[in-house]
């Protein structure tokens, strides 16, 4: 064999042993094993279409809105906190020292009526006799035992033919007034020891017709002259404290109303503007606040709860004496609120009319209410069809809610 043969032979087995090195270098490796897999992966889009024949959708009643794209007015929306209208809220005390009787059923959130009793207040002396309690209670007993011996005096005068009827009965009223006289001062004794029975009350009765906003007493209690008893509001009116950026201030319009939204969901209602001075909010905020009234014969709300506020912005200035601010408005896209729907866990959806007979559930991003319309950020476009009439009826059948 030539030389350059075995140098041919001896190239191709180094090759040969560096190939089956590298093969069970990788036959060595272990094969990496995922801890969990996807089978069969779906996006949500493909699981949220809904079909139906046509004569389920006469009887669900669909009836669809096109989305549009208008110019909504700009808004705020801010915190505010409900408050009782001044001089609508009352502090009942106490007119004069004594001890209380009843009011065990009355707590702060209770509702009252004008006229209505609420506590009994059983007068107590004044401070100069109440060292004397015992020796007129003492003298009315001594008081009462002489008229007693003299009514039996009488008796007796009159069972012998000695005395007359007259000093008889004479002598039975002398008794009479000594009884009064004496159970008059065992009351005022009693009163001090927390004993009522037989003493005279005055009634406390409610000033207006509102709810128990705070109960400072107990029942039974002594109590001196203008001791706070409990706090009552009305309700039929509220006020809402709105703390505004004072740059905003400028963008209100004169008489401009809000829009009032309890935070657990209920209605809106909205809230007029009252004619008082705006005050300064919390330092260092640079803010103001202000205040507006809300009809609250529901007692919707009460005071101390927080609410959020929706505020028109208007582009111009409005301040005092001004002519008012310019409508702000901005393009968005806006659906009926009777399209929005609710899931579980708080996601927003609508059902968009993709095709006849079917409907596609549409995840959607909330920003604000305007009125009756909705504006949607993202989710939906411009042009497509919501579900407004029978979109919870088509939720249901969705899930198996409904057949």
């Amino acid at each position: 064999m030539s030389a350059s043969n075995v140098f041919v032979v001896s190239r191709r087995f180094a090759l040969l042993s560096l190939l089956s090195c590298v093969a069970c270098g990788k036959a060595e490796k272990p094969k990496a094993v995922s801890p969990s897999e996807v089978k069969n992966p779906v996006k949500e889009s493909q699981l949220t279409t809904v079909a139906i024949t046509a004569e389920a959708e006469k009887r669900l009643g669909i009836r669809t809105a096109v989305i549009k794209a208008d110019n909504v007015q700009a808004t705020r929306e801010v915190g505010g906190e409900i408050q009782a209208v001044p001089g609508q809220a009352v502090t009942i005390v106490a007119p004069v020292q004594g001890t209380l009787r009843g009011g065990a059923g009355i707590t702060a959130g209770q509702r009252v009526r004008q006229g209505q009793t609420l506590y009994s207040l059983v007068p107590l002396p004044p401070e100069r006799d109440l060292l004397t309690l015992d020796q007129g209670t003492a003298q009315a007993r001594t008081q009462l035992q002489v008229a007693q011996a003299r009514l039996a005096r009488a008796e007796d005068l009159l069972a012998d033919r000695a005395g007359s009827v007259r000093a008889r009965d004479d002598a039975r009223a002398d008794v009479a007034l000594a009884q009064r006289a004496l159970a008059d001062a065992r009351a005022r004794q009693g009163a001090m020891s927390g004993n009522t029975g037989g003493g005279q009350a005055l009634p406390i009765k409610a000033p207006l017709s509102g709810v128990v906003q705070r109960v400072t007493v107990a029942p039974g209690s002594v109590v001196t002259t203008n001791t706070v008893l409990l706090e009552l509001a009305a309700l039929n009116k509220v006020w809402v404290r709105v703390p505004l950026f004072v740059g905003d201030l400028r963008r209100l319009s004169p008489g401009q109303t809000v829009t009032v939204r309890p935070l657990n969901g209920g209605a809106a209602r909205p809230a007029k503007p009252v004619d008082a001075p705006t005050i300064g909010g919390t330092a260092g905020t640079a803010t103001a606040d202000v205040f507006y009234e809300i009809d609250n014969a529901d007692e919707a709300f009460r005071p101390g709860e927080r609410v959020a506020v929706d505020v028109a912005l208007g582009s111009g200035d409005s301040a005092a004496g001004g002519p008012g601010a310019t409508s702000a408005t901005t393009r968005a896209l806006t659906i009926p609120a009777a399209a929005l729907l609710y899931d579980a866990s708080g996601g927003q959806w609508v059902y968009v009319h993709t095709a006849p007979q079917q409907y596609t559930r549409h995840r959607v991003e909330v920003q604000r209410t305007v009125g009756d319309q909705v504006v949607i950020s993202r989710g939906v476009k411009a042009g497509a069809e919501v579900v407004t009439d029978g979109a919870a009826e088509l939720f249901g059948t969705e899930f198996g809610g409904s057949h």
